[in-house]
């Protein structure tokens, strides 16, 4: 009896497993497709409203939703407090304190900081071009996530599932 609950245990909980890392994928393009939100509303907020960086940056952190505005808000929150003076510091401090929740590669972060790099530094046709580049960027990058997802959602949960099952035959 014991040792069917134990291998009921082990076959759950690698399903599970399986759905969870499936849920980590779909999270990754719903991120990035937030981010990609932020950034047109931030472009926004600089072109038309000729808003200082770190209101822009709470504004976009108001209309933005889950990690993404968590990190908008940290952000602005870090340059109104002047814990840092370069806009690329407080946006990687940002991430690297929203880092376990959330979804995102390296690939997806270094696009995002890279806006970073030039935010406050270039006038408005630079920035116009830098965002440009950005949303060019995660237009790439959403559509290779969307790809990666289609392919490969159903084989992490079949292979949590199959990976407990071969687990529990091996015990039985």
């Amino acid at each position: 009896m014991i040792k069917i609950i134990g291998i009921l245990l082990i076959l759950i909980s690698s399903t599970v497993i399986g759905f969870m890392y499936g849920e980590t994928m779909k999270n990754r393009v719903k991120e990035l497709n937030e981010i990609q939100r932020g950034v047109l509303i931030l472009k926004n907020e600089i072109n038309f409203m000729h808003s200082l960086l770190p209101d822009a940056l709470m504004r976009v952190s108001e209309k933005c939703t889950g990690s993404v505005s968590k990190i908008f808000k940290d952000a602005s929150h870090i340059l109104m407090t002047n814990e840092e003076i370069d806009v690329h510091a407080s946006f990687k401090k940002s991430v690297d304190l929203n880092k376990s929740i959330l979804n995102l590669k390296k690939e997806d972060i270094s696009i995002f900081l890279d806006l970073s790099k030039s935010l406050g530094e270039l006038d408005v046709e630079g920035h116009n071009d830098m965002f440009n580049l950005v949303s060019d960027n995660l237009d790439k990058a959403i559509v290779g996530a969307e790809n990666n997802l289609d392919k490969n959602i159903k084989m992490y949960r079949y292979l949590g599932f199959s990976f407990g099952a071969m687990i529990a035959i091996i015990l039985i």
